[in-house]
């Protein structure tokens, strides 16, 4: 009788546990948590959309309450991925979880508040202003500098150019040649057109004009037209240099004032420290921003003016050259 007794309680302890189990089972786990911003009062936040999904792309939701809680029970056993969405805060993807049944997993998330205009500009501090005017100049002299680029290209081909010049020299007609320097425009025309004016003038008055007189005549119109491809460059080339600068000032008074912070509060919360440092480095980043277009249009227009020079430079020569033999074959 002893025997049955042991035999039927052990039978009835199996059955307990096996039920439990499997009420376990079915109810599987809880996840839960509070969502906060990030800022130092950690201030909770209502209405957060979470989703909670697992690795066969079963999905759960929860939403936060007034006090930025949130819950969702029965999730069966498994890995989960948790995000969060509410509008006007940046959205969090990807949160890991183990859920297992039975558990209460608590979760806590923090959101950060998405920037306006006026926000975003306020973390560059002091640095914003100088920044600003030398994102302003930047712009400024770079679109007058395609303008004046562009106002004084030729409208002839450089080769055409050459080509009709040395045609028109090779019947002696000068003015022909003046003709087509002002047709074609641009600092190569108006250089050449100096030259050939000064010699016309000399055959005009009936005198010898020497290879240096119009040689002469190339190079005081050449002090015009270079300087003017040349002008704003430098303001170019500061800002270049200088906006880096400013931006370096910004991130070490910021790092100077999140050390300050810890020297007298502590480490405190890591991920704030992290906002804060990367705060600093907001300036850094807007400094290089301004200045990589600024020094990459600088050089494209430096190689631009070299570029005018050389050709200036060539062009002439070989027109002084075929002007001063022309001359020596008529003697």
């Amino acid at each position: 009788m002893t025997r049955l007794s042991l035999v039927l309680i052990l039978i009835a302890c199996v059955s307990m546990s096996v039920g439990v189990a499997y009420a376990q089972d079915a109810s599987g786990g809880t996840v839960r948590g509070q969502i906060v911003d990030t800022t130092t009062a950690q201030a909770p936040i209502d209405g957060v959309q979470v989703k909670i999904v697992g690795q066969g792309s079963e999905e759960y939701e929860a939403t936060t309450d007034a006090n930025g809680d949130y819950e969702r029970s029965g999730i069966p056993a498994g890995r989960y991925l948790i995000s969060i969405y509410r509008e006007g805060y940046g959205d969090r993807l990807g949160k890991p979880v183990t859920v297992v049944n039975g558990g209460d997993h608590f979760v806590p998330l923090k959101m950060t508040k998405k920037d306006n205009i006026i926000t975003f500009f306020q973390k560059f501090g002091f640095v914003f202003w100088p920044l600003a005017l030398c994102s302003i100049t930047a712009l400024t002299f770079i679109i007058e500098r395609l303008f004046t680029f562009v106002r004084n290209r030729s409208r002839i081909g450089t080769e055409q150019f050459i080509a009709s010049i040395a045609d028109s020299l090779r019947k002696e007609n000068i003015m022909e040649a003046v003709s087509t320097c002002e047709e074609a425009g641009g600092p190569l025309a108006n250089v050449l057109k100096a030259g050939l004016l000064r010699y016309s003038q000399a055959q005009i008055e009936e005198r010898d004009i020497s290879k240096e007189e119009i040689q002469e005549a190339i190079e005081e119109a050449s002090l015009l037209e270079i300087p003017e491809l040349e002008r704003n460059l430098p303001v170019l080339g500061t800002v270049a240099v200088v906006s880096p600068l400013f931006g370096l000032l910004g991130t070490v008074t910021g790092m100077i004032s999140a050390f300050t912070t810890i020297a007298l509060e502590g480490t405190g919360d890591p991920q704030q420290l992290a906002g804060g440092i990367s705060q600093a480095l907001l300036t850094t980043a807007a400094g290089l921003t301004v200045a990589i277009p600024c020094l990459i249009f600088f050089q494209l227009f430096d190689s631009w003016v070299n570029r005018h020079m050389v050709e200036i430079s060539q062009v002439s020569t070989e027109i002084v050259n075929q002007l001063i033999v022309g001359e020596g074959g008529e003697a």
